[in-house]
């Protein structure tokens, strides 16, 4: 039984909270937050079992949450690192450290943390109902043992998948903003239904279930996406008439440059850090 810390008890910090309180490997999880009425009025979510919610602690001492746990979560902003790491550098000596700060790099939270064992991870907001999709990157220190001790974390919460750490600010970029692409994409799909006489709710419905359909099909089916797309379209049928618009306003461009801008984005975060620290 161990006892898991999250430095920053936000949306993501308190959503990965409540899905490891839910193990059985777990006896207790210390989550921090600066305002407590927060915390306490997240425990009314719907994914807060009874169970698992006695587990649960909530303080606003990061230095006493790191140092009573044997696994550290960070789940601040990046802007908020250099504070956060100097509270519990002294109390990390020896454990996991799992930063799920956009944009750090191991370097420098091993430079903060010199005796901890680092893991640099980026979930997306999916960790709500445990279906992120985790990245992550070892640091130098970690055994065999310690390796499985973060896969059992991460997957407490969803998928995860390791990569080379220069690859992270990409998974920030990609699949960390990735649920505001797909909930831009959902919101105008739902209003062209509206727009070709659907009902708001009858079309949230289509939508959605259309979205999650597919995405289940093509991990399942290993298929591409390419050889789906040419399934479903036939010669001058309805498919490709809708296919074509989306060529022509340049639908596939936006995707990929909304990728790239956030990952310039995460790469401006980590070079401001470096140059503050």
């Amino acid at each position: 039984m161990i006892v898991v810390a999250v430095i920053g008890g936000g949306k993501i910090g308190e959503a990965v909270g409540r899905s490891i309180a839910k193990s059985d490997k777990v006896s207790r999880v210390i989550i921090t937050r600066r305002n407590l009425t927060k915390s306490r009025t997240a425990l009314t979510h719907p994914l807060a079992g009874e169970d698992h919610q006695k587990k649960i602690e909530f303080t606003t001492d990061n230095k006493h949450a790191a140092s009573k746990s044997d696994l550290v979560i960070i789940a601040v902003k990046a802007g908020d690192a250099k504070q956060v790491l100097e509270e519990i550098s002294k109390s990390c000596r020896d454990k996991i450290v799992i930063s799920l700060m956009a944009a750090i790099a191991i370097k420098r939270l091993e430079n903060a943390l010199p005796e901890a064992k680092i893991v640099r991870a980026m979930p997306n907001i999916a960790a709500v109902i445990g279906e992120a999709i985790t990245a992550y990157s070892l640091g130098h220190n970690l055994t065999k043992q310690d390796e499985d001790e973060v896969k059992f974390v991460l997957g407490s919460f969803g998928d995860s998948i390791e990569v080379q750490e220069p690859l992270m600010d990409a998974v920030t970029g990609l699949s960390g903003s990735g649920p505001g692409y797909i909930a831009v994409l959902i919101e105008a799909m739902v209003s062209a239904g509206l727009k070709v006489g659907l009902p708001r709710d009858v079309a949230f419905k289509l939508v959605t279930k259309t979205l999650t359909g597919t995405a289940d099909l093509l991990e399942n089916s290993k298929v591409h996406p390419a050889e789906l797309r040419d399934t479903v379209t036939t010669p001058a049928g309805t498919t490709i008439a809708g296919i074509y618009e989306l060529e022509k306003g340049s639908f596939r461009t936006s995707i990929m440059n909304a990728v790239e801008a956030a990952t310039l984005a995460a790469e401006k975060v980590a070079k401001k850090f470096d140059s503050e620290s």
